[in-house]
């Protein structure tokens, strides 16, 4: 017997080493779609796009040959251990009755039913990436597509159509495709393919020991939050070989009352229920009574004033687990394409503190396994907490600057960011600029200066103009690099110099 816990974290190092894969070659595709430049001709663009989709084909190839014999190494090593721990609940059972049964190594037939478990689990998930190459490298071409179309549209520019294209794959790249058509992640393939595997191997083996030992009778095991097809034959007592009235007792037929051997019954697709043996005759009562089946599903952990299930607050941690790969997935993904990975260092941010939070709150802990995304150590963390506070400063910044726009204590338009990069050329040609600066006593010197001495600016005009700000004044460039505006700081652009200093922000 396995317990369901058991089950539950059986796949967690073979998962693992797929979300290494899977991460790899996320981070592969969102370096070559940085690489991705402004090709308005078709002929170019097409090229550029054929060759780096074949390429991505090629290298997904190699890096799954790498991570197979891993792979099959570790459903080997997890089929024995699993066998073992099977049949060590079982055979413990059957000691205890005064019977007992020959050891696992020693039994022809199990190593048969164990090998032949193997060979299944293993062939099942190597036919699914088999199919890696050429999903991954479709959803590459449809990405690079959309992105070219985007740009080329004039619908976004070039940094916004690639960050998008990044953070699209990286949220739901599929890796996968079953033959129904079926598209998924390597990480859920890989674990419903050994969770089944597991489970029914490890079934069919102690079936064969109950043939072996004369046993007819099963009882299945329970757990919070069955689907609710299982929770109508979970805990449960059941015989062998049909339908049975038992020392006062009816017994159903294991097979028909469970959809035991189906895909949807016990052991089946995903299920994390088992069974083992019974003897009735001998006395042994049973593991679950209905009240201890009810209390399963009791509603008794409260989190923000109402009452769950354990299951349901499991599945609301797992959730906030699965937000914090997300955003460290996003944030290596932008990195890799060389895109801004501000917003992804800001929501993992957030998403952490909401996992702790709801931890703390709940009696839980976090499973590191479930949040770790391979290439994310404590350089990444580092980095992403420095953006995300930063970010956090600009935020509160922008939050206030309106609310003095609001009440008319300043004018200026736009959003506080940290001064970019100014334009290759700066222009000075405009009459209403050379007019501004004969006014203000100020000349294209003063400009330079305080773009040199600018750490913040507000970004206007839906982002195509950027006004450097600093102690030395104000001065607004377009896209082109045409000045709009320049000028000393008035009483508005003083009063949104102590804003910044009051968050904290370089100035």
């Amino acid at each position: 017997m396995l317990a369901p816990d058991y089950l539950d974290h059986a796949p967690d190092r073979l998962i693992l080493l797929w979300q290494q894969a899977e991460d790899d070659i996320l981070r592969d595709v969102a370096r070559r779609i940085g690489k991705m430049d402004a090709l308005t001709p078709t002929a170019n663009w097409q090229l550029w796009r054929y060759q780096q989709t074949e390429a991505v084909r090629k290298d997904v190839v190699k890096l799954l040959a790498r991570y197979t014999g891993k792979s099959e190494a570790e459903i080997r090593r997890l089929m024995q251990e699993a066998a073992a721990a099977a049949l060590e609940a079982e055979d413990e059972i059957y000691f205890n009755y005064k019977n007992e049964a020959p050891p696992l190594e020693e039994s022809v037939p199990l190593q048969n039913l164990l090998n032949a478990g193997y060979r299944q689990t293993a062939g099942s998930f190597s036919n699914l990436t088999a199919t890696t190459a050429n999903t991954v490298s479709g959803a590459f071409e449809q990405a690079l597509d959309r992105a070219w179309l985007q740009v080329s549209s004039g619908a976004f520019d070039y940094k916004t159509a690639v960050k998008r294209a990044v953070d699209g794959l990286a949220d739901s790249m599929p890796y996968v495709t079953y033959p129904s058509g079926h598209r998924d992640t390597l990480e859920v393939a890989c674990r419903r393919a050994v969770l089944t595997g597991v489970n029914q191997t490890g079934a069919k083996l102690q079936e064969a020991r109950m043939d072996e030992m004369g046993a007819s009778f099963v009882e299945v095991t329970a757990h919070g939050g069955a689907r609710p097809s299982h929770a109508v034959w979970q805990g449960r007592r059941y015989h062998r070989g049909g339908a049975v009235d038992y020392l006062g007792q009816h017994y159903e037929d294991f097979e028909s009352a469970t959809g035991y051997g189906t895909g949807a019954g016990l052991c089946g697709w995903n299920c994390r229920h088992t069974f083992f043996v019974v003897f009735p005759e001998l006395g042994s009562p049973p593991a679950w009574t209905q009240e201890s089946l009810e209390a399963l599903n009791a509603r008794d952990i409260e989190y923000d004033g109402r009452l769950y299930t354990r299951y349901e607050i499991s599945q609301m941690q797992r959730a906030r687990e699965r937000a914090v790969r997300k955003w460290k997935r996003r944030y290596l993904a932008e990195d890799a394409a060389e895109a801004d990975t501000t917003a992804s260092a800001v929501n993992l941010r957030q998403a952490r503190q909401s996992l702790a939070d709801f931890t703390r709150a709940t009696g839980g802990r976090v499973d590191s396994a479930r949040t770790s995304v391979h290439g994310f150590g404590r350089s990444e963390g580092s980095k992403t907490s420095y953006a995300a506070r930063k970010q956090e400063r600009f935020n509160a910044a922008n939050t206030e600057l309106q609310q003095m726009r609001e009440a008319g204590t300043i004018k200026a338009k736009g959003r506080l960011i940290e001064s970019p990069s100014a334009p290759n050329e700066i222009n000075f040609a405009s009459d209403h600029v050379l007019q501004r600066w004969a006014e203000r006593g100020m000349g294209p010197m003063d400009a330079e200066r305080i773009i040199r001495s600018s750490k913040v600016a507000m970004s206007q005009r839906n982002g195509t103009q950027t006004c450097y700000y600093s102690e030395l004044g104000f001065v607004a460039i377009g896209q082109d690099g045409n000045v709009s505006s320049i000028g000393p700081l008035d009483k508005g652009g003083k009063k949104l110099m102590e804003v910044v200093k009051k968050h904290g922000i370089p100035h």
